[in-house]
C-alpha cells in the first residue's frame, strides 16, 4: 500500500480505495478533525492535480471527482478544509510528486477493470459523516441518528423566541435537502431544513426561522457544513433506490399501523404552525392541507 504524508493528513492507497485519516493537532482545520477519516473508491477520481508550490507555499495536492460524487462541491468552503485536498512541505516536493503519480496511475487502473458503473451518491457517502451525529454552535444543536433530524435551541446565542419554541424534529423521509450558509465576515452562517413538497419563503430574520441552527464567526460554521452534507449525501442515496438508514425494519410496521396517515397529519400540524407564524398564507396554508388530505 503507498503513502503520501502531508501537512494535516496521511493519504494511503492501494489498486482500488484510497484511505484518508486526518491529523487531530491545533492547527488542522475543524472540518477534517470532525470527520477523522474517510475513503473513496480510487475509480471515481478523475484528475489528481499536483502543483509543487515553493520553498514558503509547499506543496498541494487536488483530487477531483466523478460528477455528483464531492458532496462538498457546491460548498463555498475555505480551500484548506477540502477533505479532498492535501499539502505539504516542500522539502518533501519529490517524494510526494512521485506518489501523486502512483496515484493516477492507480485510479486509471481500477476505472479500467470496474466491473459496473459507479454510484455517485455512494461514493459521497464514504466522504461525510455517519449517523448518529451531533453538532453544536453558540445557538444550540442538530442532531442525526438516521430517521430523524433534532434541531435545539439551547445556545448561550440562542434568541428568546428560539428558547421558548426549544426544539423541532423532522422525519428524514420528509426532508428534501439540508441547505447550507457559511459565515462571511459579520453575517451568520446557518443550516435550513427543507421539508419536501413545502415550499416556505425565507423568515424575515433568522431569529424567527424554526428552520435553522445559526453559526457565528469560525464556530460552528464546520460543524452545520458537516451535518448538511452528511444528511443530503444520506437523501441522494435514497432516491438513487438504496433504503433510508433507519427504514429497512420500521417500513413493514409503519403499513400495518397506518404509518402514511400519520405521516400526513404530521406535515398538516406542522404546515398548521408555519401558518400561525407567518411563514405560510392562507391561500398557501389551503392549498397544501387539501392536497395532504387527498392522498388519505
Amino acid at each position: 500500500m503507498e503513502e503520501i504524508r502531508g501537512h494535516h493528513a496521511i493519504w494511503r492507497f492501494d489498486d482500488e480505495t484510497l484511505r484518508i485519516r486526518f491529523d487531530s493537532g491545533r492547527k488542522v482545520p475543524r472540518l477534517l478533525k470532525l470527520l477523522g477519516q474517510c475513503s473513496l473508491p480510487l475509480a471515481a477520481v478523475r484528475e489528481v492535480d499536483f502543483d509543487p508550490g515553493d520553498r514558503k507555499r509547499g506543496w498541494s495536492l487536488r483530487l477531483r471527482l466523478m460528477d455528483g460524487a464531492d458532496p462538498y462541491a457546491r460548498a463555498e468552503i475555505p480551500v484548506p478544509s477540502s477533505p479532498l485536498l492535501l499539502t505539504g512541505p516542500h522539502d518533501r516536493e519529490l517524494l510526494s510528486e512521485y506518489f501523486s503519480e502512483r496515484l493516477i496511475e492507480s485510479a486509471r487502473y481500477a476505472a479500467g477493470v470496474l466491473p459496473g458503473p459507479l454510484d455517485p451518491a455512494e461514493v459521497s457517502r464514504g466522504l461525510v459523516g455517519r449517523p448518529p451525529l451531533q453538532v453544536r454552535t453558540a445557538e444550540g444543536s442538530a442532531s442525526f441518528d438516521g430517521e430523524r433530524l433534532r434541531l435545539q435551541w439551547d445556545g448561550w446565542l440562542a434568541s428568546t423566541a428560539k428558547e421558548r419554541e426549544k426544539s423541532r424534529e423532522y422525519r428524514f423521509s420528509d426532508i428534501e435537502r439540508v441547505s447550507w450558509q457559511p459565515t462571511v465576515d459579520l453575517t451568520e452562517g446557518f443550516l435550513r431544513v427543507v421539508l419536501r413538497g413545502v415550499s416556505l419563503p425565507e423568515a424575515a430574520d433568522l431569529e424567527n426561522d424554526f428552520f435553522t441552527l445559526v453559526s457565528h464567526g469560525p464556530k460552528g460554521a464546520d460543524e452545520t457544513l458537516l451535518m448538511a452534507v452528511t444528511v443530503n449525501s444520506l437523501l441522494a442515496s435514497v432516491e438513487n433506490g438504496e433504503k433510508a438508514p433507519a427504514e429497512v425494519e420500521a417500513a413493514p410496521g409503519e403499513a400495518e399501523d397506518g404509518g402514511d396517515g400519520e405521516m400526513i397529519f404530521t406535515k398538516i400540524r406542522e404546515l398548521g404552525r408555519l401558518h400561525a407564524e407567518g411563514l405560510l398564507t392562507d391561500e398557501e396554508f389551503s392549498t397544501k392541507k387539501a392536497q395532504l388530505l387527498d392522498r388519505l
